[in-house]
This record gives C-alpha cells, structure tokens and sequence, in this order.
C-alpha cells in the first residue's frame, strides 16, 4: 500500500505504447449522460484552427475581434486536458428540473497511474486524509457503490472570472464562484484512478447533478464491457440502471 501513497505525490506517466510516444494504453470505459458536447482531445490544435475559419466567415466585426482570443485559450487548456490523460470533455447545456433555468457546465474524466498497487480503499482514504491536512474545503464522502468503492467530493471554489479582449471596465481580479462535483474511482488492483469531474457557475443547481455523477461513476469500467451492453453512440460504456444505483447507496 505505501506505493500507492508514495505514488499520489509523482504520478507516474503512462507508457508509450508500441514505441508511439503520442500513444499511451490506458483502459476505460464509461456512459456520457445526454446533454453534452465533446471537445476534441486528440489534435485540439487543428480542430480549434477549423473552428475558428467557420467562425470568422460567420461572425460580426465585432464578435471577430474576440474569437482568436476566445479560441486560442480553448486551445490551451484542451491541450493542458490531453496532457494530463484526461480521456473526454464535454460542455454541457441543461434545463433545471427544479426552476427551469438554462444551465451550462462541463464535464472532464481522466485516468492516470498511481505508481503501485494494493487496496483502492485504502487509495481512496489517503486522498481523503491529505485533503484534511491541505484544509480543503468542501464535502468528501467514501462510498461502496455497487461493490466497490467511489469517492465523492463536492466544493464552491472561487476561479478568476475571464476578461474578453476589449471588454471595458473589466476587473482582472474578479473571481465567480463555481459549484464542482468529483468522483474518484480506482481500479480493482489500485493502479489506476479515474477522476469524473463536473463543474457548472450556476451553484444554485449544482446539487440537482448529484445522481448524474453517481450514474457516471456506476458506469465507469476499467475493462472492456460486453459487446451487448455496449451503446449504440459513443461507445464509452454500459449503462447502468438507476433503481440500482439507489438501491446501492441504500
């Protein structure tokens, strides 16, 4: 178990697969929930420079003026999201079922390494351990779910808020708070960890995403599933009931 916690501090970077040193091996599988739209992680460079030819062509002056800026900080951090394994992101667009309000959010998951093996329990209880000793703020709790077990965390974290390029009177120190929810899941043998990471500025609604992030992590394989449980889109996972779910959580 030590070299799972030794492990947290340095992780260890995949290995090249096939002697393709932009091509790393790391299994997973999961269900994307409805309401997403995934941003490329492979090539985010070219597909940002495609995008952003149609939206010059379709854009007023005025939107023109901001669009390369726009576009390029997307660039970055879908390059930042590639390089730290991180396997899909997607922007989400949803209709509150409590008030009705739009909400946009997004949506990350990521696999890497842990260093080791051993007790993905006892993975998951140094995570918690180290949290309390950074004073973290927010909810952690360490759950079985569905015979295995899932760390769930929930915050309000304060995020610069963005100044776009000509914008008058903008305030560089502005913050805007934002409503995130994680989901930690390791591996049967503790070498893998997957993180499902949810975030929306509409902290009013965060909590209604809840059960959405427990379904993503049910769903969440580290082995291929059955061919016959497969989704017809996406091929990321196999869902799994949420009458099953609930009845796990208890």
């Amino acid at each position: 178990m030590s070299s799972i916690s030794n492990g947290l501090d340095h992780v260890v970077q995949p290995q090249e697969a096939n002697g393709d040193p932009d091509l790393v091996e790391l299994p997973l599988w999961f269900e994307v929930p409805t309401g997403f739209f995934a941003l490329p992680l492979t090539d985010p460079a070219e597909a940002v420079q495609q995008a952003q030819d149609v939206l010059l062509e379709l854009a007023t002056a005025e939107q023109q003026a901001v669009v390369p800026a726009v576009l390029g900080a997307l660039g970055e951090l879908l390059e930042d999201l590639a390089a730290r394994q991180s396997v899909y992101c997607g922007l989400g667009h949803h209709v509150s079922g409590v008030d009705g309000a739009e909400v946009s959010s997004t949506l990350v998951v990521s696999v890497q390494r842990t260093g080791g093996t051993g007790d993905p329990r006892m993975l998951l209880g140094e995570m918690v351990r180290r949290r309390g000793e950074q004073d973290w703020q927010g909810q952690a709790d360490l759950l079985d779910l569905l015979g295995r077990p899932v760390l769930f965390s929930e915050s309000v974290r304060e995020l610069p808020e963005p100044v776009l390029p000509g914008a008058a009177g903008g305030d560089q120190d502005a913050t805007a708070a934002v409503f995130s929810l994680e989901a930690l899941v390791p591996s049967p043998d503790g070498s893998l960890l997957a993180c499902v990471d949810f975030a929306t500025p509409f902290v009013g609604n965060g909590p209604e995403f809840r059960m959405m992030m427990v379904s993503i992590a049910a769903s969440l394989s580290f082995e291929p599933p059955e061919q016959s449980d497969r989704p017809d889109q996406g091929g990321q996972g196999a869902s799994v009931p949420t009458s099953s779910i609930r009845a796990a959580l208890g």
